[in-house]
C-alpha cells in the first residue's frame, strides 16, 4: 500500500565513506581496517548496517529513516537509556559513538555499537523443553525486576544532561547521576504527524504515585 511513499519515508542521502571513517574512529580503527560494509536489515524506525574489521572484529551502523521522529530527541535517548542501564548492571550492548544530529561529515545521525552473535530465542523456544524454558523465563524476569527496581524522579525518557542542553526550551529532572536526566517523553504516539508541530508539554512529570519494587 502506497509503495512510493513508503520508500520515500525510507530513503536516506548520507556520505558513506565518512560513515565509515567515523565508524572506524569511534573504535580506534582507520577506514583501511575495514573489509566489509554490507546491509544488515531493515526495520521500523532504522536503517543497519554490518561493519566487519579485517581482523574479524564487528560492529554495528544504525541510522534513522527521514521519517523517524522526533530524530535528535530519539537517537539521545536511546543511546542514553542504553549507557544508563548498562552502567547499572544490565546485559546492553555497548554503545562505541553517536551523533543525534545530521551535523557531522556523514550527514546523518548515527550510533555505532556493538554486534554480538547468537541465536534468537524465538528460533529454538518451540524445541526447548520444560527446564530449560522455565531457566529463560526466570531470567528475563530477573532482569526485569532489576530494571523495575531503579528509581527514577519523574516521568520521561532518559539523556545525557549535555545533549538535553542543545535543545532549547527542553526541561529536564537531574537523576542521582549527574551526567544523566529526565526529559521529554519520545513515545512515537506523541509525535508522529503533525503532532511534532504542537508546542505542548512532554514531559519531565512529576510520578502521580510511587511503586514498590517487587522480589522475585
Amino acid at each position: 500500500v502506497n509503495n512510493d511513499l513508503r520508500l520515500a519515508e525510507r530513503k536516506r542521502d548520507f556520505n558513506v565513506g565518512e560513515l565509515r571513517r567515523l565508524a572506524a574512529q569511534s573504535v580506534s580503527r582507520s577506514p583501511q581496517d575495514i573489509d566489509t560494509f554490507v546491509k544488515l536489515a531493515e526495520g521500523g524506525f532504522n536503517r543497519t548496517f554490518l561493519i566487519t574489521m579485517r581482523d574479524g572484529f564487528e560492529m554495528v551502523a544504525r541510522i534513522p529513516y527521514p521519517v523517524t521522529v522526533p530524530k535528535f530527541y530519539a537517537f539521545a535517548s536511546e543511546v542514553a537509556t542504553m549507557r544508563f542501564l548498562r552502567a547499572s548492571g544490565l546485559p546492553v550492548p555497548e554503545v562505541y559513538d553517536y551523533s543525534p544530529s545530521p551535523d557531522n561529515a556523514a550527514r546523518t545521525e548515527y550510533i555505532f555499537m556493538e554486534f554480538i552473535r547468537g541465536t534468537k530465542l524465538s528460533d529454538i523456544l518451540l524445541d526447548l523443553q520444560k527446564p530449560d524454558i522455565d531457566s529463560v523465563l526466570r531470567q528475563l524476569v530477573q532482569l526485569e525486576s532489576r530494571m523495575m527496581s531503579i528509581p527514577f524522579p519523574a516521568g520521561g525518557s532518559i539523556y545525557y544532561t549535555e545533549d538535553l542542553k542543545k535543545m532549547a526550551g527542553s526541561t529536564s529532572t537531574p537523576l542521582d547521576n549527574d551526567a544523566f536526566c529526565i526529559g521529554p517523553d519520545v513515545r512515537l504516539h506523541m509525535w508522529y504527524g503533525r503532532r511534532s508541530q504542537l508546542h505542548v508539554n512532554r514531559g519531565p512529570c512529576a510520578p502521580l504515585f510511587a511503586f514498590r519494587s517487587l522480589d522475585y
